[in-house]
């Protein structure tokens, strides 16, 4: 009687952080993984190389890279950061997945992300989750081993289970816990009131600032998009703003040079921006609310006869115009699709103001000031 004896399909090599950093296929060459907090950012395989860039938690674009060619795929993701579609220069790419992220092998491996914003093992089609620490099997759906928190621990009493049987409302990031998926909390939570009229779907989403809409590139590193803002429609500018006094009135940077509120305020006539259909307006700058009755904020207010509010201080804010503006130039030189048309599609995410320092080095001491016609 022959021995059972296994066949190698793959090594998997782990860094010291125990994160999956390579894995050697026995029909393929060496690959190799490069990660940013935690997350998958770069792959190389030989002469290829595939780099995910994102914002926050948002899924961007893959870079790839290969023979002095480079491509670039934006990426259309749900609010579980699941690709559903990948824009090429030629053309989309949809995917789809089961509930618990199996995916038909004719749909490819174009992008290196895939369910839940996890990737995908080339040889197995498995997910490696908490970067190599379990591999979770969708076809299954199942992981393969036990975890080593079970029983008594985080993992449950199924030591096997992917989110406790319910992968629609949790995700799994880990390999060891579930955690709720909050936007779809958020959603559920807002059922009741999306049927009363006047309200926008996009202010249930974040009730706070809204989802960005109607976003549109004034000039270089400076954009305007509307939300929802207490139920009501506001329109957003957002620039850097320039350093001033406080009793001093500052400007914004347009295409490298500084503009005041008037000349804003021009140019959002020529792009149609209808000023009676605005609720609100706010300037997303640094110091746009320095110089009081001389601001940038309350002559733009003057002048387009809306409330408006404006800054003193600093304010970081997210997106910020340098990362909408690559964005920007990203989909006008790689694709056809025009570029506001696309971002409006596909960049859906909220607008919002980092309230607490990133170090000390960014304070953000500021207040908010609001002024009317």
């Amino acid at each position: 009687m022959q021995p059972n004896r296994e066949t190698l399909l793959c090594r998997y090599h782990y860094d010291p952080l125990d994160r999956l950093a390579a894995s050697t296929p026995t029909t393929r060459g060496n690959l190799q993984r490069f990660y940013q907090k935690d997350r998958l950012a770069t792959e190389i395989f030989g002469a290829m190389q595939r780099s995910i860039m994102q914002h926050d938690d948002q899924l961007l674009a893959q870079h790839q890279r290969q023979s002095g060619t480079v491509e670039t795929c934006l990426l259309a993701t749900d609010q579980q950061r699941s690709v559903l579609n990948g824009l090429a220069a030629n053309h989309p790419y949809p995917l789809t997945y089961t509930p618990y992220g199996h995916r038909p092998p004719e749909s490819g491996l174009l992008s290196l992300i895939g369910f839940n914003g996890e990737q995908p093992d080339p040889v197995t089609e498995h997910y490696l989750l908490g970067n190599g620490y379990r591999a979770f099997n969708p076809v299954l759906m199942r992981f393969n081993s036990p975890d080593s928190w079970s029983p008594f621990g985080k993992g449950g009493l199924n030591a096997y289970a992917y989110c406790e049987g319910e992968p629609i409302s949790r995700s799994d990031s880990t390999g060891r816990s579930w955690g709720l998926i909050k936007a779809n909390l958020k959603l559920i939570g807002g059922m009741d009131r999306r049927s009363q009229p006047g309200l926008s779907t996009a202010a249930h989403h974040n009730p706070k600032s809204g989802l960005m809409t109607n976003i549109r590139r004034i000039g270089k590193e400076a954009f305007s998009f509307e939300d929802i803002h207490k139920g009501k429609r506001r329109l957003n500018f957002s620039a850097h703003g320039e350093e001033t006094a406080i009793d001093t009135a500052s400007r914004i940077g347009v295409n490298g040079e500084v503009w005041n509120a008037e000349q804003l305020y021009l140019d959002s006539i020529k792009r149609g921006i209808d000023f009676n259909q605005i609720d609100n307006i706010r300037v997303l700058a640094c110091f746009s609310g320095h110089g009081g009755s001389s601001s940038f904020a309350a002559t733009f207010s003057k002048l387009s006869k809306t409330p408006t509010k404006g800054y003193i201080g600093e304010i970081t804010a997210h997106p910020r115009p340098e990362t909408m503006e690559k964005l920007f130039s990203a989909v006008k030189t790689q694709f056809p699709l025009e570029p506001y048309e696309f971002v409006n599609k596909f960049h859906q995410q909220a607008h919002s103001i980092r309230k607490t320092p990133k170090n000390l080095l960014t304070p953000h001491n500021f207040r908010s000031i609001r002024f009317t016609p």
